[in-house]
Formats: C-alpha cells, structure tokens, sequence
C-alpha cells in the first residue's frame, strides 16, 4: 500500500521478541527473553561457549495483525564428544639446533619439548622420554591434529631468528627427526618380543643383555624404550617418580644418569612439582619449602610453610645434593627462577608484603656458604620481582612518572 507517496506494510510494522532455549540433559528451559535480536544471538553464543548445553536455540516472536509468528533464527547442537583442541604450553626458547637423533633425545631438547608440548604430557600423563620412545604415546600426539606441527614450526621460527636461516626448511629438517625417531619407537614395538627385558632388580644383567643386541652404541635408546615400558605402571607422574627413585638408589653411573633424565622430566611439570610440594598457603611459601628441601634444611618448626614436601621431592633433593641427580637440580631450580620472573603474587591474600616475602625467599635461597642457588640467573629473577613490587607501591602513592624512571635504569 503507497500512502502519501510512501509505503506502508498492509499490515503495519507488528512488534517482535526473542527467546534463548536451551537443552540440557535432554530437557529444554528458557535462559532469557530480549527484545533486540543481537543481545539474544549474544546470550545463545555464551550458553554454546559456557558448556553443560546440548543445544541451543533463539526463537523469534513477532505479533503481526493480530497474529503470532514464530521462526526459529539460531539452531546449534554441540557435537558429541568433540574436546577442546589443546595449543602449545609454551615458548621454544633454548631450543638446540637438533642436527640428529641423539640431538633430539638429549636433556636441553627434552625440557623444550616439555615447554611446549605440556598439556597434552600432562593430560597423557607422560614426560618427554616416553614420548620419545614409545609409538602409542606419537599416536596420540598425532592424534591432536596440528599440535605437533605447531610446536615444530615454533621451534624452526626460533632458529630462524637466532641463526638466520629459513623457516621452511628447518620444518623440514626437523619433520625428518621426528619421523626418524617415531619409526625407531614402532620397529622397537614390533620387535619387542623378541628384545631383552627390563629386569628392576639386576639392571647390570639388563645391560649386558642389551650390549649383546645392539651395542654399547645403541644402549642408552633401547634402554629408555625398556624403561619407558616399565613406567607405565607407575600411572601418574609422581608414580612414575616413585619408581624411579627406587631404581636411583644404588643405581651404577652409567643407569644413575638415564633415571635422573626422566626424573628430571617428571619435576618439569609445575602440576607434578606443586602436588610433590604439598598444600603450600602461597606461592612464597611453596617456594621457601622447595629451596629448604635442595639445601637439605629441615621443615620449619611449626608448620609455618604448609605441609612439608612429599617423600619422594625430598629423596630427589637429597639425591641432587649428593650430586647425583645433577639434571634434577638444574630443572627444580630452574622452577625457581621461572615461579619468580612470573606475575604471580607471592601471596594472594596480601599483595602489600610482596618486599617482605621477597627477602625472605632470597634468605631461604642463600646457602650456608653465601651462595644463591641459581647463581646469576636467580639474582636477576629476585631484582626484577623486587623492580616490579617497588613500581607498584610508587604507582599506587601516584608517582607514576617515578615507577616509569625505575624502568628505564
């Protein structure tokens, strides 16, 4: 209909409404009503990212000429089964330039693995030695779609910025190290019946064995793969920690140094390590217990730092004392270091004695000869956490300008 050279719907305009449904163990409820379109499409799209939905939908209600129409506009059912993608844990800083197997295998390509690869070891409940050396543990890796691509082109990036050289084709040099070591992994699956066992209580016996199959040159990699087996009955991490403490215990060098190697996997895990460390009230406290326990002080009296650390964080730290668990050490102090340079507060529940517990941290980090564990490195974590604690007590006086000039020093 044209009014006054206009149109005008025959029925006039009507007014329209929305409803958010939503199902939820096979039952439908109303979670809102809008009269704006988006602000419905808004609320719907927050019910699909929240979880517990089955399916979501936005009904549009619109009253036209004395009749109702009603016209679904949103329809999403969650897929069954699908889990969120799991990404990378963290940067491929320190990567070695891995130029062959033993390369890849070795302790400084481990910890970046752990870095990167951390949800899905965690969730697997894995270290980065297992992954290396059992085919089912690859599988499920591969499993993960593009995660193991995108910890590979992390690590190519991070040698193409140190070193100047092409992204694509360190991919390429590192993709070929990765199926080189999967395939060895299968072959040793396939070939497992017909290998040396993994005999715990005469490890010398187990090597003499192995030596007579592969060689002093191909020891330490079957050896691992055995080992790798032999974990899996551990379950957890802190299990898997527990075994090898036992096997770390009158251990000859030549073994001492393949179970530091994995134990020194298992405590690169923060989850692993926190759940070794007990209940701790704060992060300072946890980090006061782990430093007492590598300097072999006993708990605190009194229980002022939580529960002491478990039997097993305390063996492994009496075994790093005794300088026999040197990568152990490294990586738990190197915790150390990483929990300082963090953001976290040392105590949530009073941010204000953040200088406080700082001092009393360096205290419990300082040896009895005067030394910092840590040397340098840690030095320079305690500074900038101090750095960092001073501009906020300048800024929240006002002296912003001040907490910027501390900065720039």
């Amino acid at each position: 209909m044209v009014v006054d050279g206009e149109a005008v719907p025959v029925f006039g305009k009507g007014s329209s409404s929305y409803e958010v449904q939503s199902r939820r163990d096979g039952r439908w409820q109303i979670e809102g009503a809008f009269t704006d379109q988006e602000a419905a499409l808004s609320c719907a799209r927050s019910q699909l990212a929240g979880g517990g939905v089955e399916e979501v939908k936005v009904v549009k209600f619109r009253t036209l000429a004395g009749l109702s129409l009603e016209t679904v506009i949103l329809n999403k059912k969650v897929p069954v089964g699908v889990k969120k993608a799991l990404v990378l844990g963290g940067s491929a800083e320190g990567a070695p330039f891995c130029r062959t197997l033993d390369d890849l295998y070795g302790f400084e390509s481990r910890v970046v693995i752990g870095r990167l690869l951390r949800p899905f070891l965690d969730a697997q409940r894995l270290t980065p030695t297992e992954l290396l050396h059992s085919w089912p543990a690859y599988r499920k890796l591969e499993e993960q779609g593009a995660l193991l691509g995108a910890a590979v082109h992390a690590v190519a990036r991070h040698h193409g910025d140190l070193h100047g050289i092409a992204v694509p084709d360190r991919v390429r040099v590192l993709r070929g190290l990765v199926v080189s070591a999967s395939s060895r992994a299968r072959d040793f699956l396939a070939e497992r019946k017909r290998l040396p066992g993994f005999d715990d209580r005469d490890l010398d016996a187990t090597s003499r064995r192995i030596d007579a199959v592969v060689g002093e040159g191909g020891h330490d990699t079957l050896f691992l793969s055995l080992l790798t087996l032999h974990l899996a009955e551990g379950g957890t991490l802190p299990g898997k920690l527990e075994q090898l403490l036992v096997l770390m215990h009158n251990a000859e060098p030549r073994h001492l140094a393949l179970f530091d190697g994995v134990a020194a996997d298992v405590v690169g895990s923060a989850d692993t390590l926190k759940e070794l460390l007990g209940e701790q009230p704060s992060l300072a406290m946890g980090l006061c217990a782990l430093a007492d326990a590598l300097h072999g002080r006993d708990p605190e009296p009194g229980g002022l730092l939580g529960a002491p650390p478990s039997s097993a964080l305390t063996r492994l730290c009496d075994l790093a004392i005794r300088e026999r668990a040197p990568l152990s050490r490294i990586v738990l102090i190197d915790r150390l270091r990483q929990a300082l340079a963090g953001d976290q507060p040392l105590d949530r529940r009073d941010p204000k004695t953040e200088g406080a517990l700082l001092r009393t941290i360096t205290e419990r980090l300082t040896g009895a000869d005067g030394r910092l564990l840590g040397g340098a490195a840690m030095s320079k974590a305690l500074d900038r956490r101090m750095l960092r604690h001073r501009q906020t007590v300048l800024r929240d006086q006002g002296m912003h300008d001040i907490a910027d000039r501390l900065s720039m020093r």
